[in-house]
């Protein structure tokens, strides 16, 4: 998980913290641990972000996953 393009993208939108916690209904603590690394999101926390930022899951949380069957 890339968590700094999650950062990233919310600052594109202008969004800070509490906002993005506000419109998800997530906690802003939540949010900040995500982004800083120290937790790793459910599939629903993943779900309700992207929508939120109009993001696919791969352009923030999935960037870095290699295709084992291309190398």
């Amino acid at each position: 998980m890339n968590s700094n393009r999650l950062k990233e993208a919310r600052t594109k939108r202008g969004m800070s913290i509490s906002e993005l916690a506000r419109r998800t209904k997530l906690n802003r603590i939540t949010i900040s641990k995500i982004e800083n690394g120290l937790s790793n999101p459910t599939v629903t926390t993943v779900s309700v972000i992207c929508k939120e930022l109009s993001k696919n899951p791969s352009d923030i949380f999935f960037s870095n996953i290699v295709n084992h069957e291309e190398q």
